[in-house]
């Protein structure tokens, strides 16, 4: 019955325009409703509770305020394509108590492009932020923001059409994109089918990339108790097959059970590896001033500004298409090595870091992911289960 309540009254939330500025009210009816069925206080009081902890409702309530505002000024609320938010509740596998939080991830980007036949330039400036809040703070199980600003210089080689009559390629695109515009349901059998045509046509060359970095970034955790400058640099390295079965498609060996799951759920007719999903690599330097941290003071009797390299790879995939929805599967992993890190710091297993995380996402938003491992700051590794809604503003 608790469950029945929660789900009408997020519904009647999420249908109402100005959800966020009403709520109270709106509570305060749902109490009185609740009274009217002779429900007791003290399990009132209990589903109350239980809705405030459920992340649906922030959801619900943020992309009504989205809607509302860019609605009113769509382009003085046009920053917000830029913000990915997803509430959700985190369970950390040494008995913490859940934890209801957002992880926020905010990425700007200004760029100017020059292009020849087969590569293309590109010089950029960008505002990234990202990290996890939970509304409790001791009870974050990965407390660690870090919001940089970077220059980037990159090139791209390929990633071209390749046919012997360009312009007649080129013209049935055009054709097709026009009808595609016109189709609401993009799962529609008509769709799908206009898809299918655009990429038989949409033949590209293999597509190489690489970029150089240098950043200034703030690390911190969620109350800023400790914090960090780390100025550094960093090398962006990609490779995409966009052919299908391609020779460079064939060494991506962590598509290759994904391929064999398509072929089991019909999502594929035939097993076939994706040579677009070859995951990214991202090497960099970074020279790390601690600006507050209590625990590297006690052990070393100095917070001195410290070299540490770092690696991350992330890597996506289609995995399955049950009615509507198309399932994905994401993974990312990042490490981190002080370099000639003093013996106190190995000994509190502070020099090294490394964090693992995999998630299941659908086409709707809702996921739900594993991490392991531990971030800077953090002194020990977590098993943290994650499960949410994300809502992409664009």
């Amino acid at each position: 019955m608790k469950k029945i309540y929660l789900t009408i009254i997020i519904g009647f939330i999420a249908m109402t325009s100005y959800s966020q500025v009403i709520v109270d009210k709106q509570l305060n009816d749902f109490v009185e409703y609740l009274k009217t069925k002779n429900v007791s206080d003290e399990e009132i009081n209990k589903i109350v509770s239980g809705l405030i902890e459920n992340p649906d409702l922030y959801n619900n309530l943020w992309k009504n305020f989205i809607d509302q505002a860019i609605k009113s000024d769509s382009i003085k609320w046009s920053f917000l394509n830029d913000i990915n938010v997803q509430f959700k509740t985190f369970q950390a596998t040494d008995n913490q108590p859940t934890a209801l939080g957002l992880t926020y991830d905010f990425n700007f980007d200004y760029a100017k492009f020059s292009e020849k036949d087969n590569y293309r330039n590109s010089h950029s400036f960008g505002l990234t932020a990202k990290g996890n809040i939970a509304f409790n703070k001791n009870l974050n199980p990965t407390d660690f923001l870090e919001t940089k600003v970077n220059y980037s210089w990159s090139q791209f080689f390929g990633g071209v059409i390749k046919s012997k009559d360009q312009t007649a390629v080129s013209t049935r695109l055009n054709s097709l994109e026009d009808k595609l515009v016109n189709i609401s349901d993009m799962q529609s059998k008509e769709a799908i089918a206009l898809w299918n045509e655009f990429s038989n046509y949409l033949v590209l060359s293999n597509q190489y990339y690489y970029s150089l970095v240098p950043k200034f970034a703030l690390e911190s955790n969620q109350d800023f108790s400790k914090t960090q400058f780390a100025p550094g640099l960093m090398v962006d390295l990609s490779a995409k097959a966009w052919k299908k079965n391609s020779t460079l498609s064939f060494f991506n060996v962590f598509d290759y059970p994904f391929a064999l799951l398509r072929l089991i759920t019909g999502a594929d007719k035939k097993f076939t590896v994706y040579g677009s999903t070859i995951p990214t690599a991202q090497l960099g330097f970074d020279y790390v001033i601690p600006t507050n941290d209590t625990i590297r003071k006690n052990l070393i009797g100095n917070i001195d500004p410290f070299p540490r390299i770092k690696f991350e790879t992330s890597f996506r995939t289609f995995i399955a298409r049950v009615k509507k929805e198309n399932i994905f599967f994401n993974a990312n992993y990042r490490y981190y090595q002080e370099l000639n890190a003093p013996e106190s710091i190995h000994k509190a297993n502070l020099g090294t870091h490394s964090y693992f995380v995999m998630a299941l996402q659908t086409t709707s938003g809702f996921y739900f992911s594993y991490a392991n491992g531990k971030l800077p700051f953090d002194a020990k590794s977590d098993e943290v289960y994650s499960i949410g809604f994300n809502y992409k503003f664009n």
